[in-house]
């Protein structure tokens, strides 16, 4: 019977040996982990801050977003800003849908403005920052979506056309 006691006793102050061991463990950073925390406080210069920003928007832009913009200024020029108010009225839901594409183009300006500020004054933006997730959201709902509607509006025949991308 002795001999259980003692056996309970010794596993009870191993297992809290260990447990003693694993919390000072978890105390002290890593090497990796305080190299890391140390990066991320000390702000980045100029230089590096541009870089940052730059290798930031080539990962986060769509490859056909600014062709797409580009074709969007296109367009209102030759349809939209040569309509007069009547022509405008005309067709249902045009001047929302004008609204929401400049309400996203100027979001989008606003938020690379944001980020491009942020860079150079040393801050690391990381991919999960706020701008940075709203940027990507405007970057798709102009593209995919309000523009597209935009044109449709105004040139039915050119709607796009539905693609299953299981059929891809």
């Amino acid at each position: 019977m002795n001999s259980i006691y003692y056996s309970v006793v010794i596993l009870l102050l191993l297992t809290g040996g260990v447990l003693l061991l694993m919390r000072e463990n978890n105390k002290k950073p890593s090497v990796d982990e305080t190299e890391t925390l140390a990066q991320q406080a000390k702000p980045l210069s100029k230089e590096e801050g541009e870089d940052h920003f730059a290798m930031l928007m080539n990962a986060i832009t769509p490859v056909w977003y600014w062709r797409v913009n580009h074709e969007y200024i296109d367009f209102l020029h030759a349809t939209i800003k040569r309509m007069n108010m009547a022509e405008l009225n005309s067709v249902p839901g045009l001047f929302e849908a004008q609204r929401r594409c400049s309400d996203l183009n100027s979001a989008v300006y606003k938020y690379y403005d944001n980020i491009k500020k942020r860079c150079l004054n040393g801050e690391k933006v990381m991919y999960s920052d706020l701008d940075v997730l709203n940027l990507r959201q405007c970057f798709r709902e102009f593209s995919m979506e309000a523009y597209p509607e935009l044109v449709v509006l105004v040139w039915p025949e050119y709607k796009r056309p539905e693609i299953d991308p299981a059929e891809v």
